[in-house]
């Protein structure tokens, strides 16, 4: 099966490239859907054209995929990371917060980008130009590495969280509307990590 970078060989980095930009950043979230914890966002910038393992959309690799890839990533590049908590999500509301996250996760980066690849069709307001793509972690190398970080440190940090309260098994739903997350939510009430703007932990607050 092909895939959509080798459908589309004039990568946005190309693009990008022959505009005359060279620091070239991808940015891209993990966790806008959950019921709880934060969203966490990731900056990358590539200091090697090419990586000896799988970059994709991280919700197209197997966890032990990521991992592999989250390692080069880290060996290969300038990566920032940005966290928008619950209470943060609740407060503004989850788009917000998430472009919260990705202002974040670029000025988390060591060096300033010269233009910023996003994924999806809203960017943040950044001081760097930004270009915004619908399925960008699909079509672009840079955008799928910061993809794979933000979901693998996102995964760890629920792995934290359910070492603090093991009741909510936040290591095996990660936050996320699954039957056993259901129940448990029903059973103990929300934590401070619920989202309690997010229907499913609101209604039971009523």
């Amino acid at each position: 099966m092909t895939s959509q970078r080798e459908a589309f060989p004039l990568s946005p980095e190309a693009c990008a490239r022959a505009a005359g930009f060279r620091r070239i950043a991808g940015v891209d979230e993990a966790g806008r859907g959950p019921w709880a914890g934060p969203v966490v966002a990731s900056a990358v910038i590539l200091r090697k054209a090419h990586l000896a393992v799988r970059i994709d959309d991280s919700k197209r690799l197997t966890s032990r995929q990521r991992a592999r890839a989250f390692h080069v990533i880290l060996e290969h590049a300038d990566v920032g990371v940005g966290i928008a908590c619950a209470e943060e999500i609740d407060r503004r509301n989850i788009l917000q917060a998430t472009l919260l996250a990705m202002q974040r996760a670029v000025g988390d980066l060591r060096q300033a980008a010269d233009l910023i690849l996003v994924d999806g069709p809203v960017a943040p307001s950044l001081s760097a130009p930004c270009w915004p793509l619908v399925h960008g972690d699909r079509r672009s190398q840079v955008i799928g590495c910061a993809s794979i970080v933000a979901k693998v440190v996102r995964d760890r940090l629920m792995e934290f969280y359910h070492s603090l309260a093991p009741h909510y098994a936040f290591n095996q739903h990660k936050g996320y509307g699954t039957a056993l997350h259901r129940e448990r939510l029903a059973a103990f009430g929300p934590s401070v990590l619920h989202r309690r703007s997010f229907r499913p932990v609101r209604e039971l607050l009523r």
